[in-house]
């Protein structure tokens, strides 16, 4: 779905909750798909770059006030979505971060 088009911020917080939470179930299973899980992530934000980008702030914020290793592997679960995804997504131009 184009940035155009994006989900209403609602829709946004209710689908970036649902994509955090089954990335903990994946986080607490016992992984042996890593991109497979990256893919179905990726897949649950509907094409949307503001549900994954939305996921990867709450869980940013979770690891720098509860660094334990489920959220950790979330995190890297869901940067591993953001790669896997990325071509999905419409990209804004941005200027690079000094």
């Amino acid at each position: 779905m184009p940035m155009s088009q994006a989900t209403e911020p609602e829709d946004i917080e209710g689908q970036a909750a649902a994509l955090v939470a089954r990335a903990y179930q994946l986080a607490d299973s016992q992984l042996e798909g890593i991109n497979e899980a990256a893919e179905e992530l990726a897949g649950m934000s509907r094409a949307d770059l503001t549900v994954i980008s939305r996921a990867r702030r709450v869980v940013m914020g979770r690891l720098a006030t509860r660094p334990d290793r489920a959220t950790a592997q979330v995190a890297w679960l869901i940067r591993r979505a953001i790669e896997v995804g990325a071509g999905q997504w419409q990209w804004e131009t941005t200027d690079p971060v000094p």
